[in-house]
């Protein structure tokens, strides 16, 4: 029993000398796995992000951009310009704070842009154009002729919102011409008496 104590303590005295090869091997491995830090290898999870980010944007819908789709006429050599009739005209302003202002027919003392808000541009469209085909000029009943003019240090959104509710209320010719300076400055006389706030 003694001897194969003894001779057990005898090997392992070698192996922590590291005397014979094969115990010596043994040992330095030993003592390469236990200094080994724990860490965590990362690659994969890189790859598995790469394939997740390729996959939402394969399958993902992004949305559509909103645009308005004009009907240019083709330039005709023989083509002449149509006189209208002022009283078939609608001009819409949209001023720097974003208020539109609209009128029917020529502008004049008696006839200023009427100041509406965004929410009735719709129903007061409508209105115009009842009157405009109503009216008993309008023999061949011409839809009403909307020119629309924007400020030129207006935003582009309240452009958009403008031109919105009136297509909605069933505008069909209309056209966007340059605001002219001494109309821009109209504009903005209106809009400091009408409180220059933008029309809700």
């Amino acid at each position: 029993m003694k001897t194969s104590e003894n001779k057990g303590r005898h090997v392992k005295q070698e192996m922590r000398e590291g005397k014979t090869n094969a115990q010596a091997r043994k040992i330095k491995k030993y003592n390469e796995k236990s200094d080994e830090s724990s860490h965590v290898d990362l690659a994969p999870m890189v790859d598995i992000a790469l394939l997740l980010l390729m996959f939402f944007m394969v399958t993902t819908s992004f949305n559509k951009p909103n645009v308005f789709l004009m009907g240019l006429p083709k330039e005709s050599a023989n083509s002449k310009p149509v006189p209208v009739n002022p009283n078939f005209v609608m001009t819409v302003q949209i001023a720097k704070s974003g208020n539109v202002y609209i009128h029917r027919g020529l502008e004049g003392p008696t006839n200023l842009p009427k100041r509406v808000p965004l929410d009735q541009i719709e129903k007061y469209v409508q209105q115009v154009r009842e009157q405009v085909l109503n009216d008993p000029e309008n023999k061949t009943k011409s839809e009403v002729v909307t020119v629309v003019k924007i400020h030129k240090e207006s935003l582009y959104e309240s452009m958009i919102d403008a031109l919105d509710e009136v297509f909605r209320g069933g505008v069909q010719k209309w056209a966007t011409s340059e605001m002219k300076p001494e109309e821009m400055a109209k504009i903005d006389e209106l809009d400091k008496s009408a409180g220059g706030a933008q029309s809700q």
